[in-house]
């Protein structure tokens, strides 16, 4: 079974179902147009404030120069979670083979009901990447494995994400690193759903998957005008239509943003600047960072892209 090929699913954690990607970011080149990226300023420090794509393709570079002016500016990147390669990590992979694969003698089949096995069975016919491997994978490893083919059947990889993009860079400048949060508190979170609402993601990550281009659309229509609200439109779609799995968003979202604004609220208390990349599904919403941090009352500016036009900026990620 190829686990480590299958581990690097958690390099795109919530890409596709709670921190929605914008695959078509080659938008934000108009004069003027509004980036999906703000600025923070609190009583000592600054936080620039990212909505990220945990993948993508070589044609989204070079990013707008405000995002990397921004950046060099920054004392410290912050992303999401540890993206050190980790597949690399005995332990991280013990870990994955502990929280979402079930043992010997168990399957997948025993623990999701009739309607998820029918979807799946479907879509296991239509893809070899994980006919082999995935009757022993739980649902919500399934599910996220699932999401890794996906993108890569439309030409996206982790390895040409936005925050893999200022990770790099960061190496390259010796900027320090840090993060929201750690790759083991993820899996500890996915792997505390009990078999009927993972049973239920699964379901509804199958069913989306059938009809992936038309899900996508108003989530590339809010990237590309650094529209928040549209963002949170089409975030919130997903578990309007699926409310069974309102306690997973509720863990997944809720109480990872209050989190994760807390920490970026000790960072605005600093007399430093920080870019935190974040997946872009965290920043909208009602409870999202974004709305938390307004209404804290701290200063927040939206970026805008004013000089150079998209079909221009978006050339060759330069090697």
């Amino acid at each position: 079974m190829k686990y480590r090929a299958v581990l690097q699913a958690l390099t795109v954690v919530l890409i596709f179902y709670f921190a929605p990607p914008a695959w078509a970011a080659e938008s934000a080149g108009d004069l003027g147009q509004k980036l999906f990226c703000w600025k923070v300023t609190g009583p000592q420090g600054v936080v620039f404030l990212l909505g990220t794509l945990h993948v993508g393709s070589a044609d989204f570079y070079p990013l707008a120069p405000i995002l990397e002016t921004s950046f060099k500016q920054a004392d410290t990147l912050i992303t999401e979670a540890e993206l050190s390669e980790p597949q690399a990590s005995s332990h991280l992979l013990k870990m994955l083979l502990e929280k979402g694969v079930y043992p010997s003698g168990d399957s997948i089949d025993k623990h999701i009901g009739p309607e998820t096995r029918a979807h799946l069975a479907r879509y296991i016919a239509t893809t070899t990447e994980l006919a082999s491997s995935y009757t022993r994978l739980k649902p919500w490893f399934l599910s996220f494995a699932i999401a890794l083919v996906e993108a890569k059947r439309m030409g996206f990889d982790a390895s040409n994400g936005v925050d893999r993009h200022f990770v790099d860079e960061a190496t390259e400048m010796h900027k320090p690193i840090g993060t929201l949060e750690t790759a083991e508190a993820q899996l500890e979170l996915m792997g505390s759903f009990p078999d009927d609402l993972q049973d239920k993601f699964l379901l509804s990550t199958l069913v989306d998957a059938e009809h992936k281009t038309e899900i996508i659309d108003g989530m590339i229509t809010a990237w590309k005008s650094g529209n928040a609200e549209a963002m949170d439109e089409a975030t919130t779609a997903y578990s309007r239509e699926h409310p069974a799995l309102k306690p997973v968003f509720e863990k997944m979202f809720g109480q990872r943003n209050d989190a994760m604004t807390q920490k970026i609220e000790r960072f605005l208390q600093t007399p430093k600047t920080y870019f935190v990349a974040v997946g872009a599904g965290h920043l909208t919403g009602e409870r999202g960072i974004l709305s938390q941090l307004r209404g804290k009352h701290y200063d927040i500016e939206q970026l805008q892209d004013r000089g150079i036009k998209s079909a221009a900026k978006f050339s060759r990620k330069p090697s």
